[in-house]
């Protein structure tokens, strides 16, 4: 369940300032932008206490855009002239089944475990993957503002994760959702 700003205490606004600062940090993107970043995460603030709440909220966001790049790429298939082109065509394919791949990465499940930095850092992996495929394709400066969006939310996502493997010190948050491995939580 996540916490909503209705039913989240008011956090400290030492705990918040430290915990956004340490997860800043980590995320290795400008400290404003990390901020703003944030900031644009629906329920976020009232979550800048709590690592779990927060990580919660950024992998959901993360997901989300992933799943949003998915929808744009498949959209773009369909309307734009690029489309019609079989080389760029393949390449929208590609960044279409990349973030849609992506979105699977996003999750809390194993937050605090080391690995868990390794499995977020797949969702980066197709995202560079799309990146190469891009470079093909005339007219995408939409395109551009909405990868660079969500290598935003990447940034943050992966500061989350390594501050929470510090936090944790390798005894992962139990997720509820059981021992199997066997996909993301949804």
């Amino acid at each position: 369940m996540a916490i909503t700003p209705a039913s989240a205490p008011a956090p400290s606004p030492a705990a918040a300032t430290n915990l956004i600062g340490e997860v800043c940090k980590k995320s290795n993107i400008d400290p404003t932008l990390c901020i703003a970043t944030l900031r644009s995460i629906p329920g976020a603030a009232s979550a800048f206490d709590d690592i779990k709440a927060l990580a919660e909220l950024v992998m959901e966001a993360a997901r989300e855009e992933s799943k949003v790049l998915g929808e744009m790429f498949g959209e773009i298939l369909s309307n734009k002239d690029d489309a019609k082109n079989p080389k760029f065509k393949h390449s929208l394919e590609l960044c279409a089944l990349d973030y849609n791949e992506a979105a699977i990465f996003f999750t809390t499940r194993g937050l605090g475990d080391v690995t868990k930095s390794l499995e977020i850092h797949s969702a980066l992996d197709n995202s560079q993957n799309c990146d190469g495929e891009l470079v093909k394709i005339t007219n995408r400066d939409s395109i551009s503002a909405a990868v660079q969006r969500w290598k935003n939310l990447y940034a943050v996502a992966n500061g989350v994760v390594l501050y929470a493997e510090d936090v944790f010190k390798g005894n992962p948050v139990d997720d509820g959702q059981g021992d199997d491995d066997c996909g993301p939580d949804y």
